[in-house]
């Protein structure tokens, strides 16, 4: 596979593309009168370009990732992304967006949400001032979401599992984690009660037949990534092996599937599937290795290793897919890409 740096240039002008395309734009939000037909960047002035709302925000954090990659500290695109970044992610424009979220409690949630919250953690871990700037600004869109989240989990009777934008579990991973970061020990006491009410019980994934032709997400695998993240070592040797018992090289789960058209925003999201796929395989085969090694469990070892042989079929198509003239892939795709290269 190519060095994951390698990547790092021609995903940055992807991403400094995408933030400044404005349409075409998918706005998905209930209009309560004829007050809310208007253009998209009234009400969403920092992220209302890359396609839709929850494809701009990570975009901007894809960039920020990018920035701060050692290859790119002195690119010479790294100027005008640092401005473009800043006139968007300026103080005005997060409270606007902020008090947007509040306002629609239900909207972009739960992915949205989460790439909101992992904006704000790279901005306040990157080594750049310039960067950790902005994170200034953009703490007000973080906390906003963290209040929702509060209120939202208690309300909510079962976990949604699909593979698309509603999976609860893939977005639950990534706002623990920019909770403990922020140490908002509310929230990440909320999501952790959350998610052993949900998850807690479950066994033996049917990964044969978890998958539809829209998916850009396992919802088996993003379970058992959240799974990974909060239980203690010694619940999750108990839980891991058991929720991926049928899971195996040969598995429909961990086979790309091909992409007969690549103009369908919906079929397009399985380059993605590859992605997160390969990606998910990569955080969790060490657990299942570590938990292997203690047991002495070769079956569970074989079982770790012959998952990580899929991670590069897997990821190959989504990442052409990634730097690609169809817009319908190249508007998110890249996100997903350098996730799991830079595992």
């Amino acid at each position: 596979m190519t060095p994951p740096k390698q990547f790092v240039h021609p995903f940055a002008e992807v991403a400094l593309a995408n933030i400044t395309r404005e349409y075409p734009f998918a706005a998905h939000h209930t209009a309560h009168s004829l007050a809310d037909i208007v253009p998209a960047v009234e009400k969403n002035p920092a992220f209302a370009n890359s396609y839709d709302w929850h494809s701009s925000v990570h975009m901007h954090y894809l960039l920020v990732s990018l920035l701060d990659t050692e290859a790119e500290r002195a690119a010479s695109w790294r100027t005008e992304a640092v401005e473009v970044l800043a006139a968007h992610l300026s103080e005005d424009n997060m409270l606007a967006e902020a008090d947007f979220l509040r306002s629609n409690p239900s909207w972009e949630r739960p992915y949205g949400w989460a790439w909101a919250i992992e904006l704000n953690r790279v901005l306040h871990a990157s080594d750049s001032p310039e960067l950790q700037g902005l994170g200034k600004n953009t703490q007000v869109l973080a906390d906003a979401v963290f209040e929702l989240v509060l209120e939202w989990l208690p309300k909510v009777a079962e976990p949604v599992r699909h593979g698309v934008h509603s999976n609860t579990a893939f977005a639950l991973r990534r706002i623990l984690v920019g909770a403990r970061a922020e140490e908002r020990h509310d929230v990440v006491d909320a999501i952790a009660g959350a998610t052993r009410r949900f998850y807690a019980e479950d066994r033996t994934w049917n990964f044969h037949q978890e998958r539809s032709g829209h998916d850009f997400l396992s919802p088996g695998l993003c379970e058992a990534d959240l799974m990974a993240e909060l239980l203690t070592d010694d619940e999750l040797a108990t839980w891991l092996p058991v929720f991926l018992a049928d899971l195996t090289p040969e598995s429909p789960a961990l086979t790309p599937v091909e992409v007969l058209d690549p103009t369908d925003g919906q079929q397009s999201h399985l380059y993605g599937l590859g992605l997160s796929v390969a990606a998910s395989l990569m955080r969790l085969a060490p657990k299942l290795e570590q938990t292997a090694r203690h047991t002495g469990n070769d079956d569970l070892m074989a079982q770790a290793k012959g998952m990580l042989t899929r991670v590069e079929v897997l990821m190959a198509p989504g990442l052409e897919a990634a730097v690609s003239d169809e817009y319908m892939s190249s508007h998110w795709l890249a996100t997903f890409a350098w996730e799991a290269l830079d595992l």
